[in-house]
């Protein structure tokens, strides 16, 4: 009789907890519709509008190719440094993903948020303070999962990417090579990239970044991001993008070209 009782305990407890975690679960999602909805209406609520980029697919047909989405990034202040929201809407305005990154004002990564409408998933990374060590948490169509990941070189995210280049501008211009782990949230992991000064012309700066396993090579071509001295800011990348392009009625990864228009009067 006692063990009956200490196994229908032990059941009930495991019950409420299951009951909780789902109540917590249901919770983030109504926080997270709500998030994406203030978004939609009030981008400001994210920070300073730094630029506004106009997303191209590389291969099209017809002389005048249609920008496929739109989006800003923007930027504010933190306790620890910086925050930077890139907000990518389609031609219908509607907000189809968002990311976030925290970091400090050497563009070291502390976290990074991503919310995808078109892939239905969402998740975050925390980066413990030496750097080493990834924490990531991810709900992929109501899946959640977690996991861990040590690496020896600095995380970087698409938000805090240009950031961490032009502070290491000189090291480029100088001709070497420096190595980062690029988050990719929905597979809970990172991949190595190879960054290095391509080509310095007119107060341009071409900047060439490739997969550094030669395994993902011929997977991810090389993606190629141009930034004026003169004016301080971005003017254009060319590579994989974040939201997906429709062909024949289903989503496939997207190479595009994207085209920035400065706001602010320096980047940040």
């Amino acid at each position: 009789m006692n063990t009956f009782f200490a196994v229908a305990t032990v059941a009930l407890s495991y019950l409420c907890l299951l009951l909780v975690a789902n109540a917590a679960f249901a919770t983030e999602d109504d926080a997270r519709e709500l998030q994406m909805d203030t978004l939609q209406a009030v981008s400001g609520a994210v920070g300073e509008l730094v630029y506004q980029g106009e997303t191209f697919a590389q291969k099209h047909s017809g002389a005048t190719p249609a920008a496929l989405f739109r989006y800003e990034r923007r930027v504010r202040t933190t306790p620890t440094g910086l925050e930077a929201t890139h907000l990518t809407r389609d031609t219908a305005k509607q907000m189809v993903v968002t990311e976030s990154a925290q970091f400090n004002t050497h563009y070291r990564l502390q976290r990074f948020a991503v919310d995808n409408r078109q892939l239905d998933y969402r998740g975050s990374v925390q980066v413990s303070s030496d750097g080493r060590r990834l924490s990531y948490r991810l709900n992929d169509r109501g899946t959640v999962s977690t996991a861990e990941e040590s690496i020896s070189l600095p995380a970087v995210s698409g938000p805090s990417l240009f950031g961490f280049i032009l502070a290491h501008e000189q090291e480029l211009a100088a001709g070497k090579t420096i190595q980062v782990r690029f988050i990719v949230m929905k597979e809970k992991q990172t991949y190595g990239l190879d960054i290095r000064q391509e080509s310095a012309t007119d107060g341009q700066v071409v900047y060439a970044i490739t997969a550094s396993s030669w395994l993902v090579r011929p997977l991810l071509s090389t993606m190629r991001a141009t930034f004026d001295r003169t004016h301080k800011n971005w003017v254009r990348y060319e590579g994989r993008v974040p939201p997906m392009q429709t062909i024949a009625g289903k989503l496939a990864d997207l190479d595009a070209r994207v085209e920035y228009t400065a706001v602010a009067a320096g980047y940040r």
